[in-house]
């Protein structure tokens, strides 16, 4: 009995407002004026008649009853603890030891329900808010974001993102949320986690994030899809393409669903690529190369040989790759919108890609990117809707170009934005393109753009972002075969650089603006325009192919002398071009096939020359491959795996070898020689 006094004592109105709502406590304080009221105490409980009615009013006091039809708290009941309250109160008036009574019910209620909120298992709680929202969570609480929290004798949390409003009581089973679950629900889960936060009872950089639930691999399924996929491949390698037929890219789109249904994402992706490359060179693109084909080819084989002989399931997940990219919760972002261009990839996907400067001169990340994008491999006639602005924005999606924004929450995978609801957009401006965030990322000077780019960036897929403002035109020409055209341009210390603009029907306007930009760069030597392209190593030199130019930013002049010099000696000459020239056999290879090929004597005289420059691994993977197909015209035999298997090898070796040596010849060939 004394137990559920003290409850009756310590039953403020924020407290009763927690187990109804304001409505009804009014309406409790009104009624309590005027009605017959009968009070009794049996075994630990109290019987209240009010208005015809019967309360039982108990401990814990959320459990209390009424024989009215209301199934929740009624306004009988809390009229019932109002009047109860009231006569406890009015009892011993005189009795300075009752006269504390209230605030030792309070004080000894306050510190039962931290207790119970301080000893609240942290593992119940991520189970409540499941994996995805516990972890989304995590990351903004390790920023310092977390829920809004008003304390009284009843905890407040507002959680804006969920449009929830989560009330705390003691015992916390009997809490309230506005999303009106009677359990233990994520916003309840949030909100005494954010209690514990913030009062140091855990360290959100010490929670880990709650681990992925994983269904079971079907192993055996998996390695089938994979040898499946490799025998396609290597059928590739050993016909040819001279001898490839008409439906080669529709075999690799059967094979390619095959992965999909196997959850073999990266190679799903890689086989749509391999795909559209044939395509192209059936239908006898001027696009189509024949070394990037290659590559792709011997690089799904490595990764699928890895497949099949992978039995452990966590690292045969990293090898199958995932469907969607991880997004992380990061801090606030400033973007200033830069441009954006039409996307067409050979894996099958199309639309637009925007690109923003970051405004925070300190952060890793320059450049940021947002992709309105979709898959056009499963596409009928239909024409496609138009996509709507993210980040809460209104109108269509072009409108994230139109200001210069403020991202709260926004969730980052490299430099590709999330499309999250979570992220909110607030329009700054208009977009300024001359400020001091701009000018920090033009580069004047192409050596330091090239030690920036490729010598400190990480290896990674996404683009490789670059402003450069040339000195000066040194050649604007047109090659009409494969629908190019190469600006040579040269910066004031005299280094030299190709920007490389492709043709296509999509992005013929800017085609011609970039022709012209060049025609103006050659005929007026003060005229500057700032580039804004992707660049990228070919034939050991630096390139840039462009996406944007504009003419109207005028960065302040600053002197970006770099003491550091990188020298380039004759090896790194030498072998780039053993290496290349290793890689043109291997591509021959890939055209005639490799039942057909029969310049053995060529790989072998490579071989040597490999010997004498001290690449003794390299000298004698030749000289087996060599061996292997001048055997293999005195046999029947159509089983090329051993063969494929020291081309894998070889590519590799070359793979590795070609990464060291660009860059340097790239450096190298800055600068003018006689031949450009």
């Amino acid at each position: 009995m004394e137990k559920l006094k003290k409850n009756l004592m310590s039953a403020d109105d924020e407290y009763l407002i927690s187990l109804s709502n304001k409505g009804t406590l009014k309406r409790a304080y009104k009624d309590i004026e005027s009605a017959n009221i009968k009070t009794s105490y049996i075994d630990g409980s109290a019987y209240v008649d009010i208005d015809g009615v019967r309360c039982v009013i108990l401990d814990p006091l959320a459990e209390s009853t009424c024989t009215c039809p209301s199934r929740s708290i009624c306004r009988h009941i809390i009229s019932a603890i109002l009047w109860l309250k009231k006569e406890l109160l009015s009892e011993n008036k005189t009795d300075k030891s009752e006269e504390n009574r209230e605030q030792s019910a309070v004080k000894e209620k306050a510190e039962q329900f931290e207790k119970e909120l301080r000893e609240f298992p942290i593992e119940k709680l991520q189970k409540a808010m499941k994996k995805k929202y516990y972890n989304e969570y995590l990351d903004k609480a390790k920023l310092g974001i977390l829920p809004k929290v008003e304390e009284m004798s009843v905890i407040t949390v507002e959680i804006p993102e969920d449009n929830a409003t989560v009330k705390l009581i003691t015992p916390l089973e009997y809490s309230a949320c506005t999303c009106h679950s009677k359990e233990l629900c994520k916003h309840k889960a949030a909100a005494i986690l954010t209690w514990q936060l913030k009062h140091n009872v855990v360290s959100a950089d010490k929670l880990l994030p709650a681990a992925e639930k994983q269904v079971s691999l079907d192993i055996g399924a998996i390695h089938d899809c994979a040898d499946y996929a490799l025998k396609f491949l290597e059928k590739l390698l050993s016909d040819g393409l001279v001898r490839t037929p008409d439906d080669a890219s529709e075999t690799a789109e059967s094979v390619a669903v095959m992965c999909h249904n196997a959850q073999l994402a990266d190679t799903e992706k890689s086989l749509r690529e391999i795909g559209n490359r044939l395509n192209g060179y059936i239908a006898h693109s001027p696009e189509f190369d024949s070394n990037r084909l290659f590559e792709n080819i011997m690089d799904v084989i490595i990764v699928l040989k890895s497949i099949i002989s992978e039995n452990d399931e966590e690292k045969l997940r990293e090898l199958m790759g995932e469907f969607k990219s991880k997004y992380t919760i990061t801090d606030t972002l400033e973007i200033i919108p830069l441009t954006q261009r039409h996307f067409s990839s050979s894996a099958g996907y199309e639309g637009e890609i925007y690109y923003f400067i970051n405004k925070d001169p300190d952060s890793p990340n320059s450049y940021f990117t947002y992709s309105d994008i979709r898959p056009t491999f499963y596409e009928t006639n239909r024409r496609h809707p138009g996509s709507k602005a993210p980040w809460g924005l209104y109108g269509a999606v072009d409108t994230i170009m139109k200001y210069e924004l403020r991202l709260t929450l926004p969730k980052l995978s490299g430099i590709k934005l999330s499309s999250s609801n979570d992220t909110k957009a607030e329009e700054i401006c208009k977009p300024n393109l001359n400020q001091e965030a701009i000018y920090e990322r033009i580069y004047t000077d192409f050596l330091k753009l090239i030690k920036d780019t490729f010598l400190s960036a990480a290896d990674n897929d996404d683009e490789r972002l670059v402003m450069l403002m040339p000195e000066k035109c040194i050649s604007s020409v047109s090659d009409e075969i494969t629908q190019t055209h190469n600006i040579l341009v040269e910066d004031k210390y005299g280094q030299r650089m190709s920007i490389r603009a492709r043709y296509r029907s999509e992005n013929k306007e800017f085609f011609e603006q970039f022709i012209k930009a060049g025609s103006i760069m050659l005929n007026d030597s003060d005229k500057r325009y700032v580039i804004f392209g992707n660049a990228y190593i070919e034939n050991s030199k630096c390139c840039v192919y462009p996406i944007a130019i504009f003419d109207k930013i005028i960065p302040p002049e600053t002197d970006t002398d770099d003491d550091e010099i990188f020298g380039c000696d004759d090896r790194y000459e030498h072998f780039a071009k053993l290496f290349q020239s290793i890689r043109r056999v291997l591509c021959d290879m890939i055209q005639c096939g490799i039942n057909t090929f029969d310049f053995y004597t060529q790989i072998e005289d490579i071989s040597g020359e490999c010997k004498k420059s001290g690449l003794i691994l390299l000298a004698e993977k030749l000289k087996n491959l060599s061996d292997m197909l001048r055997a293999k015209n005195h046999t029947y035999r159509n089983d090329n795996s051993e063969i494929i298997g020291i081309l894998t090898e070889i590519y590799l070796y070359l793979k590795t070898g070609i990464k060291k040596t660009e860059i340097r010849q790239a450096i190298n060939n800055l600068y003018y020689k006689g031949d450009n």
